[in-house]
């Protein structure tokens, strides 16, 4: 059985020889290759290398494409700064004026754009590439409230959803931003991804209520897995943080996975999940993957491995990987997913 049957293979309910390894490593992949994030982002032969050396070199199961969190946002027209040896970021909104952000955003500056013509034509080099062989993941950036606040500024998203009196303006600017990143999903699959993926961490409950999550980001997630479900799309949310409080309200929206952050009790999200939406990630990428050693990743991916016992589980870091995320500490976790076994009875 290989990588791609493995992850298609728990995302249909059915049972693998091993549970399925998949890595948010773009930066880490980027160094293992010598490459700065601006060689990696600026090339797609480069990225599509980095990706494709790390997930063999180390034996994994799928490959799950990423740059930085800014790639919707640049090429709508927010502010960004590209660091030599760091992910883009945005620094300032498209206006402070949020009329005037929801006017400029245009779902026709996706295509136009050259950093997202240089993601999407990786993707196709690693579908080239691993096809068939490896599952491909191609995250699809920010979700819909996610990318407001990004194009809109965090912080001025942050005053006026305490003003009742711009709820609708808010609405109107995720709508807009829906539609763009509706597109953009189906850019990632067209370009030869298995499944797609996103973020929405601006709606973590470490920064909105639960309430505000219900109102403002939970209809646009579910609305999303309608409209990807009527493309043939699957996708998978991440939502940075301690989300114990949406568990439930983001096991309703029918991904077909969610990728949970290690601040979250993970007997929860078993609990929570279970034949509802496959479980990626869940261990810490910095204080086990990055500073733990050998022993304390063993440990916690054995934890993990004995709740889970190969049930909707495509086990991972619950963000992604620093750079600096050594090599011995990647190696000891695959090896001890590898060689795990799991009652063939919880199938």
């Amino acid at each position: 059985m290989n990588g791609f049957e493995r992850i298609n293979n728990v995302l249909d309910g059915k049972a693998t020889d091993v549970v399925p390894i998949m890595l948010h490593n773009f930066m880490s992949a980027a160094r293992d290759a010598g490459m700065t994030m601006k060689q990696f982002r600026s090339q797609p032969e480069n990225m599509s290398r980095a990706f494709v050396e790390a997930s063999l070199r180390y034996g994994l199961d799928g490959i799950l494409t990423d740059v930085d969190t800014a790639l919707e946002a640049y090429a709508l027209g927010a502010e960004t700064i590209f660091d030599e040896d760091m992910p883009a970021k945005v620094v300032a909104p498209i206006s402070n004026r949020i009329e005037e952000v929801i006017d400029k955003i245009d779902t026709d500056k996706l295509e136009k754009d050259e950093r997202i013509q240089i993601y999407l034509d990786a993707i196709r080099m690693i579908r080239e590439a691993v096809g068939g062989e490896l599952f491909i993941r191609g995250n699809a950036d920010q979700g819909a409230f996610s990318l407001a606040a990004a194009v809109y500024g965090i912080s001025n998203m942050m005053m006026d959803l305490a003003i009742p009196e711009k709820e609708k303006l808010i609405l109107q600017l995720i709508e807009r931003c829906y539609v763009v990143h509706l597109k953009f999903h189906k850019l990632v699959k067209e370009a030869g991804a298995d499944m797609t993926s996103f973020g929405d961490s601006v709606g973590s409950p470490d920064l909105i209520s639960p309430k505000m999550y219900q109102k403002f980001v939970f209809p646009f997630q579910k609305r999303l897995v309608a409209d990807l479900t009527q493309s043939g799309i699957r996708t998978v949310c991440h939502i940075c943080g301690k989300t114990d409080r949406i568990l439930e309200l983001m096991s309703e929206c029918g991904f077909a996975g969610v990728e949970i952050d290690y601040k979250t009790n993970v007997v929860a999200v078993q609990k929570t999940m279970y034949k509802k939406s496959v479980v990626f990630g869940i261990l810490d990428p910095s204080g086990v993957f990055c500073f733990g050693n050998e022993a304390t990743v063993r440990e916690t991916a054995q934890n993990v491995l004995d709740l889970f016992q190969g049930c909707g589980l495509v086990i991972g870091a619950g963000c992604a990987l620093p750079a600096e995320t050594p090599p011995e500490n990647i190696r000891t976790f695959v090896n001890t997913v590898r060689s795990y076994r799991f009652s063939e009875n919880n199938f």
